[in-house]
């Protein structure tokens, strides 16, 4: 492809080293900004982002999405305190109801305040249980558990139901919520190691039937506030003094939760529980029958709830059932988190072979640092923008082309808005000898020619496609007038939202259907990013699931391996080698504006030259570094007669432009340096399209 002006030299030579010279130009000590090539941690940094960047970005998120549990503030981290040890006693009395003693140890976050409010959840028991607390005390402790100090009895206090939220009482005190069975503790100042105790009792908790009673007891009910440490709970059963307890005969008893939790039956009547830690996620239950005469003072209202049911022979074979189940079921959780894993390994594994495959970048033929002249002669600015951003979409890529149209002529700058002009009319359009020709609006037909005899007609072809676009785009933002302003925007995104990005996205599918016979993305490249982004979203997908059913902790680290992919999914798609050439004089085009080359040799190019390098110095982002817009010097010749033309409300060019009644416009009092002009009318109107858009968007959704 052919990087030579239409005169057929080459306007400027890449930099072939480091030295005080661009090629054939002296560069000049006392410039602010020196055109020499990058050296030191800036050159390196460009430097060392190639083919390492997958690999550095990928082990970032895996760390952080790795590290996300403990730093997220999810309920068992969110707390700044942790609980050690919990002591649990249910005295199961003879009419029916169960005395309890809940004894926790907190841990308060060295360095952290209190926290202002302590929760416990007594749900799970039978339906028509009641849940009476009798008392809330605390005291301190040392570090092996024992007493510290004297217990402090809260006083109770009416809950409110906005304390569910936060908040609470003024004062310290103890409040329950029935309706979600949950006891709040409210103090304001706690010892770093406290051991709080809860009294209550509940009423009607055992279900009689003709042979057994069975008390069912959720210990720890899921979705608690924190991991609970060494938990222990234990059942008193009131044995009857002519009887006694024959362990799985008449006293029968269950654990569910932890794989690790035990169940101990003991002669004396009681049942002990013990889990050595209960995540938020998991629950802790107890499961005891006894002989149904042990309840001697039981009401005849619940002795004859269940008559005629016996309970003892199938609840055995049940539970004995269940328990297996819970087994068999762990192994299972564990043989697919390993699976899981090690199909995590082994799809990234195949996404960086991928990658290595098909994503690394190719080494463009253009290697120079620097170069001075557009990218790609007769393409136009919002192609390359696609190009340079990797065919993503965006406003960019209008402002540009508007810019673009307003330099040829196309459009003209008139009292601070766009005229733009009628379907057949025939605006001026100023062409490289700096006379002009009339030029007929152009027409989308134009780019489906199916005759294109040379590479200058195709380049019209498009460009006349491109104008036609982007002519529509305006006429329809306009509402059908001439001119364009912010505020005709600003109606537009807020009265028709809808409208507004409908028409952008027509422009944007015009550009892909433009930028498509161009080859810039190797097709190969596509084909392989879209394996690994589809297989990065089954992953992150299964990963979900197993965080809700199998292993949080292997689908986190699932999740993580997911997004790794898609981070290489990515990278993957490189470009074409044609692409890739353009692309890397894009890149020395971007270096020789921003490091200094335009205040330095941009005298060696004319005033249209000039011009014509604007609309690719705004998709850069390298107008400020030309010295245009707010950080420019109030002594600079360029930026002030830009910042008159568009105070003045000069007309852009000073050709045979036609008004909006069809009058010629009046020639500008003084010459407007034309780049100076666009690179002040660039950021006016990117922000005044950018605010229209987010404001269409935000109407859109909310319509």
């Amino acid at each position: 492809m052919s990087l030579r002006a239409e005169s057929g030299d080459t306007l400027i030579r890449g930099c072939e080293s480091a030295g005080e010279e661009l090629q054939g130009i002296p560069i000049r000590s006392d410039s602010p900004r020196s055109a020499e090539q990058p050296t030191g941690l800036f050159r390196s940094l460009r430097n060392s982002l190639g083919w390492n960047t997958p690999y550095l970005l990928c082990a970032v998120i895996l760390l952080m999405i790795c590290l996300l549990p403990f730093c997220m503030p999810g309920k068992a981290l969110a707390a700044d305190y942790r609980c050690s040890e919990v002591d649990l006693l249910a005295s199961v009395e003879t009419d029916g109801s169960v005395h309890m003693t809940d004894q926790r140890i907190f841990d308060l976050t060295e360095g952290e305040s209190a926290p202002e409010r302590l929760k416990w959840l007594y749900d799970g028991f039978i339906e028509g249980a009641e849940v009476t607390i009798e008392r809330v005390r605390m005291a301190p402790v040392d570090g092996d558990g024992a007493l510290a100090g004297e217990w402090t009895e809260l006083p109770e206090t009416t809950f409110l139901l906005p304390w569910r939220g936060g908040g609470g009482p003024e004062h310290d005190a103890w409040a329950y919520d029935k309706f979600q069975h949950t006891l709040y503790a409210f103090v304001d100042a706690m010892p770093e190691r406290v051991m709080f105790e809860v009294v209550y009792r509940v009423e009607d908790a055992i279900e009689a039937f003709d042979d057994a009673a069975d008390f069912q007891w959720l210990y720890v009910p899921q979705d608690y506030d924190v991991a609970l440490a060494d938990v222990r709970a234990e059942v008193v059963l009131p044995v009857a003094a002519d009887d006694s307890v024959k362990v799985m005969e008449n006293v029968y008893a269950w654990g569910h939760g932890p794989a690790d939790g035990e169940v101990d039956i003991r002669s004396d009547g009681t049942v002990i529980f013990t889990d050595p830690a209960v995540e938020p996620t998991m629950y802790a239950k107890a499961r005891v029958m006894f002989p149904v005469e042990w309840l001697t003072n039981l009401s005849e209202e619940a002795r004859l709830a269940n008559q005629g049911t016996l309970q003892y022979y199938w609840t055995s074979r049940y539970e004995e059932t269940w328990v297996d189940t819970d087994t068999s079921q762990e192994v299972i959780r564990l043989g697919l988190a390993l699976g899981l894993l090690g199909l995590s390994a082994a799809l990234l594994l195949a996404a960086l072979i991928v990658w290595w495959r098909w994503g690394r970048e190719r080494p463009p033929a253009f290697r120079d640092d620097y170069w001075m002249n557009p990218p790609a002669d007769a393409m136009a600015p919002a192609v390359l923008g696609r190009l340079w951003r990797w065919n993503h979409e965006s406003p960019d890529d209008i402002v540009a082309t508007v810019l673009d149209m307003v330099r040829r002529g196309v459009l003209e700058v008139r009292d601070d808005e766009l005229v733009i002009p009628a379907a057949g009319e025939e605006p001026a359009k100023r062409i490289e000898g700096g006379s002009s020709v009339a030029l007929a609006a152009p027409r989308a037909a134009d780019a489906d020619a199916p005759d294109v005899p040379n590479a200058a007609d195709a380049a019209n072809a498009e460009q006349a496609a491109l104008d036609a676009a982007t002519l529509r785009l305006l006429h329809m933002v306009a509402t059908g007038g001439r001119t364009l302003s912010r505020a005709k925007l600003s109606v537009l995104a807020h009265e028709h939202p809808r409208d507004l990005l409908e028409a952008s996205a027509a422009w944007q599918r015009r550009l892909t259907a433009l930028v498509e016979p161009y080859g810039f993305f190797d097709t190969a490249s596509r084909r392989a990013q879209h394996i690994v982004l589809g297989a990065a979203i089954f992953l992150a997908v299964v990963a979900v699931a197993a965080i809700i059913w199998v292993s949080w902790r292997a689908g986190v680290l699932a999740l993580a391996t997911a997004a790794a992919m898609g981070v290489l999914g990515n990278y993957t798609m490189r470009r074409s080698p044609e692409g890739n050439d353009i692309a890397a004089h894009a890149k020395a085009l971007r270096n020789w504006m921003r490091d200094g080359g335009w205040s330095l040799e941009g005298d060696k190019l004319a005033p249209d030259e000039r011009a014509a390098l604007i609309p690719y110095a705004y998709l850069f982002g390298a107008l400020k570094s030309l010295g245009f817009g707010a950080s420019a010097d109030a002594g600079d010749a360029d930026a002030g007669d830009a910042a008159t033309a568009v105070r003045g409300k000069v007309p852009m060019t000073a050709g045979a432009a036609a008004t909006a009644s069809g009058a010629p416009a009046a020639a500008p009092a003084a010459p407007v340096d034309e780049a100076a002009f666009l690179a002040a009318l660039a950021p006016v109107f990117s922000q005044s399209l950018d605010e229209a858009l987010r404001a269409a968007h935000k109407r859109a959704e909310v319509s």
